[in-house]
């Protein structure tokens, strides 16, 4: 198993998780995603 370090997600393959870690590779958008994860955790 391997797990993004952005977001937790778990994949089964290296090539499955470099493909969803490009999701993650605008610094602006993936600073938007981790605030909104934190506040969804506050609630």
């Amino acid at each position: 198993m391997h797990q993004c370090y952005y977001c937790e997600q778990l994949f089964d393959s290296k090539e499955q998780l470099f493909e969803h870690v490009e999701v993650h590779s605008d610094i602006e958008r993936n600073n938007e995603i981790m605030n909104r994860k934190k506040q969804a955790r506050k609630k």
